[in-house]
């Protein structure tokens, strides 16, 4: 049974509005509530102006949906806000903002989406208590929690990293050229796995109209870039401003709701991206010391929050504001720190305590997501800009409690907590702060041994430190599930970060075909879990300036042609082995061969502990062919067994020619038995 979160089990009775600070700037807080009107204009009708009332729990103030005036109708959707007097330094006077707890937003009714547009929070009055619902007032369900069975172990996922926007496109007509934006939705996201939902995108492509595309390449989670509701449309949801609500462009609870039903049903674990550096949400408003943070404010100037972590640079906020995550508080005339520590209700406990309100309010939104929506792993986004160590161990742990809470007795290999920060510093694994982190040094490596290039001391080095993490003195992981391999991610900007087309066609590379199998099978058979940014799977390419990426969407009608149709039968095929594959979920590796006469080029490594059939790659990194009909690859492990196969051509190899097969340039085999 899920355990319960005090403040959304009581948002049910009544409104609420949560000041830890205290008594709140100037006039008591008002409910300003009322009702939708399509228009035009769009626009909500303002039918009542309450005051909330102070309640008997420091910091809390409620209103009883049943005392307002004119009395609300049943089963009637109403649009609210709460006015209050604005706390930042902008000193905007008498505002009305967002619920930062809505569960829906509406932005119908505004004209802009800027930092001061507050949309209205949707909620439905029904049998005397307040319901969320969609915007046309359908309740949503909860996902139902998968048997645990289904859910794929880590070290046996493949994860697919996809901004919820690009599973759908439109060409606009811009002057002389057409333009792509992305548009896509909940649904189209449906449409990559339900060959019965049909994506407007792919109407036109006879190839691929009536496949379900992620589906067919048979990863087994999905990592969808921040699907909270952010401000600006067309854009990757990194500047989360409602962070309880699914992004309103997105598509409604219920929409979710059904995408992760049908991938639960495909045995796809759902991860979501998590943005808490910074944020664009109404407590910006409310209550800005106690849960955000300026650095250019001389009282800051000695603040815990000033820095990031593992750095002397400040902390950026790229535009919002900086979430504070240690007690508020002033710099005295000496330049020491002087924290205030605040007793305040606790939304998770319902009880008075010390709390640090920006923990409390970003555990709600954990538990909301996972209780509701099924998730089922995080990314934390910019670790080292969130700067706090202990904030992120107790949130993960949060996770955790969340997740064990689901099953009687819960498996810890089907749930994982990850976080991006690029320097990789173990510390955050070792420490209990996160459970693996992206291995940006895998990308690095890898994109230099496909061009016949190293980045360690020798090509080999290079080789043996891209397909076992653990080696890598400079960050040693000690398990594949710790390390999040990737040839392209969504950060598609920086040297040798593009994706990989561009970047194959940058190093004046024109076997583009054969460089991208060679990549993606050192990718799928790598120590680590695997993760392939959405169209790379068919070695989709940069449309638009490296300044325009986030609204360069992925353009899956490209699958439809003929090499790029067989990279991504290639790639499906290694996916599959992948997932299926007991040898690659260990982390158990044997470097059985090195070419030394051809520079340490053509090497040859097992993977798989012992008691289980091995997996061995030979790959050529050269632009020649080996000489002759046979290669023989010394050590070759197990050779008098029967049946070995090769698996990306899937064929057998006869017996005599185990270990034997030439290869082509720039060519990798992958053999089993």
């Amino acid at each position: 049974m899920a355990p319960k979160f005090n403040l959304l089990e009581r948002r049910r009775d009544r409104f609420m509005l949560w000041i830890p600070g205290g008594a709140p700037r100037g006039d008591d807080p008002n409910l300003i509530l009322g009702t939708f009107y399509t228009g035009p204009p769009a626009t909500v009708h303002i039918s009542s102006k309450t005051p909330l009332v102070a309640s008997n729990r420091p910091g809390l103030w409620e209103l009883n949906p049943n005392t307002i005036s004119p009395k609300l109708e049943n089963n009637s959707i109403y649009h609210y806000w709460f006015e209050i007097t604005d706390t930042s330094s902008e000193g905007l006077g008498i505002i009305r903002v967002t619920d930062p707890f809505a569960y829906t937003v509406d932005y119908r009714v505004l004209t802009s989406r800027g930092p001061h547009d507050h949309p209205p929070s949707v909620i439905k009055f029904r049998d005397g208590k307040l319901w969320p619902c969609d915007i046309d007032g359908k309740e949503p369900s909860q996902v139902i929690v998968p048997p645990q069975n289904n859910i794929p172990d880590n070290n046996f996922m493949v994860i697919y990293e996809l901004p919820t926007s690009w599973a759908r496109f439109k060409t606009l007509e811009s002057g002389d050229q057409s333009v792509q934006i992305d548009t896509g939705t909940f649904t189209d996201v449906l449409a990559l796995f339900d060959p019965k939902v049909t994506g407007e995108a792919f109407k036109d492509v006879s190839q691929i109209r009536d496949e379900a595309i992620v589906a067919k390449l048979g990863v087994n989670a999905l990592e969808l870039l921040p699907a909270a509701d952010a401000r600006p449309t067309g854009e990757w949801g990194y500047a989360t401003a409602h962070y309880y609500a699914p992004d309103f462009d997105l598509g409604t609870s219920s929409k979710l709701v059904t995408l992760v039903e049908e991938i639960h049903a495909q045995n796809v674990r759902l991860f979501t991206d998590v943005v808490m550096a910074f944020g664009h949400d109404s407590y910006a408003f409310i209550d800005f010391d106690q849960f955000h943070f300026d650095p250019r404010a001389l009282e800051q100037r000695g603040s815990p929050d000033k820095l990031q972590s593992h750095s002397d640079s400040e902390r950026d906020g790229y535009g919002g504001r900086l979430w504070r995550y240690s007690w508020p508080g002033i710099t005295d005339e000496h330049g020491d720190w002087k924290p205030t520590i605040i007793s305040s209700y606790d939304p998770e406990t319902g009880i008075t305590g010390e709390i640090h309100p920006s923990w409390a309010f970003h555990k709600g939104h954990l538990h909301r997501w996972m209780t509701d929506f099924g998730v089922g792993g995080l990314r934390l986004d910019s670790i080292n800009n969130i700067a706090n160590y202990d904030f992120i161990k107790a949130y993960k742990e949060y996770a955790w409690y969340l997740y064990n809470s689901r099953y009687s007795s819960p498996n810890p290999a089907k749930f994982l907590v990850i976080g991006e920060e690029l320097s990789d510093p173990l510390d955050l694994i070792t420490s209990g702060s996160l459970n693996a982190l992206w291995n940006e040094p895998f990308q690095s490596r890898l994109r230099s041994v496909i061009i016949g290039e190293s980045s360690d001391h020798s090509f080999e080095d290079t080789v043996q430190k891209l397909v076992n993490c653990t080696l890598d003195g400079s960050h040693p992981f000690t398990d594949g599930a710790q390390a999040i391999n990737y040839i392209t991610s969504h950060d598609t900007e920086g040297l040798r970060k593009e994706r990989l087309y561009n970047y194959l066609s940058n190093c004046r590379v024109f076997d583009i075909e054969r460089r991208a199998k060679l990549a993606f099978t050192l990718l799928l058979t790598a120590v680590g879990i695997p993760m392939i940014f959405a169209g790379e799977e068919f070695v989709d390419q940069m449309d638009r300036p490296i300044g325009q990426k986030q609204i360069d969407p992925v353009n899956y009608e490209r699958k439809s042609e003929d090499w790029r149709t067989r990279v991504f039968d290639y790639v499906a095929t290694l996916v599959k082995f992948r997932t299926q594959c007991a040898a690659l979920g260990d982390d158990d590796t044997d470097f059985i061969h090195a070419d030394q006469s051809r520079g340490g080029k053509i090497m040859a490594w097992r993977r798989g502990g012992h008691g289980k059939p091995p997996v061995v790659v030979v790959a050529n990194f050269t632009d020649f062919d080996t000489e002759g009909i046979e290669y023989v690859v010394p050590n070759w492990p197990d050779k008098a067994m029967g049946g070995w196969r090769e698996v990306t051509q899937g064929r057998l190899v006869p017996n005599e020619w185990i270990g034997r097969e030439p290869l082509k340039h720039w060519e990798a085999k992958v053999y089993t038995y």
